[in-house]
């Protein structure tokens, strides 16, 4: 078993990378080999063997995170090396340990429930909650479409050559949208919900512990297996 692990850090963003990447290697399936794919402006030295540096210029809000597909496509060849892929945001942290029991199964793809879903935090409490319905978009959700459980798009993945297939057509929705003036409500994790949405049953949902939202923990019944970090006020980042 082979991982391929996706950082993205511009701009400041790179600062985040000693401490994610540590926390990967201590308790992110501790026992699969795991190789780094880190999009950054920055200038790496000095960085372990199993960090694979690309390129990847700072874009403007939001297309620096509605864009991720495309540039992360970028990728696809080297990850046919490897039979996962895992995007993780870059402010998050592993703190406890995640087993391949938790996150290898025979799903296609690996999403993480919102906890503003889980918890019913407003949008969600009423439909269409944080989905986009707008019809001009790319991402909008139909009645066919299964949206028991909204995703975060802090975490995703799933086994690379569906991941491949989800990156093309991800980044060929998002222009298709961008070609006519439109962005979707909550740029790639509305692309991605939508994209889930249509294949449920295909895809492996991480419980919120798996996105702990360390700026709202004390509404949360649930125990961190990964946080999402408070980034001005940290307890982790000390």
């Amino acid at each position: 078993m082979k991982l391929a692990v996706i950082f993205i850090g511009t701009g400041k963003y790179i600062n985040f990378l000693p401490k994610w990447h540590q926390s990967c290697e201590d308790m992110l399936v501790p026992n699969v080999e795991k190789t780094y794919f880190v999009f950054t402006d920055g200038q790496l030295e000095g960085v372990p063997d199993n960090i694979i540096p690309y390129h990847q210029e700072h874009l403007h809000w939001p297309y620096i995170t509605l864009e991720r597909f495309k540039y992360i496509r970028k990728a696809s060849e080297d990850f046919a090396n490897f039979n996962y892929v895992l995007f993780l945001d870059a402010d998050t942290m592993v703190v406890d340990t995640v087993t391949e029991e938790e996150l290898f199964t025979d799903k296609k793809y690996i999403g993480v429930h919102h906890p503003c879903h889980y918890l019913g935090f407003p949008p969600h409490e009423k439909h269409p909650g944080a989905f986009e319905n707008r019809p001009e978009s790319t991402a909008s959700i139909t009645k066919e479409d299964d949206t028991s459980v909204y995703f975060q798009g802090c975490l995703w993945g799933g086994k690379v050559p569906y991941v491949i297939e989800m990156l093309e057509e991800l980044d060929r929705r998002t222009q298709d949208d961008l070609d006519r003036d439109v962005i979707a409500q909550w740029h790639d994790e509305s692309q991605m919900n939508k994209f889930f949405a249509e294949r449920r049953e295909d895809v492996h949902v991480l419980p919120s512990s798996f996105a702990y939202p360390e700026v709202f923990s004390q509404y949360c019944n649930f125990k961190p297996k990964i946080v999402h970090l408070a980034k001005n006020n940290s307890e982790y980042q000390q």
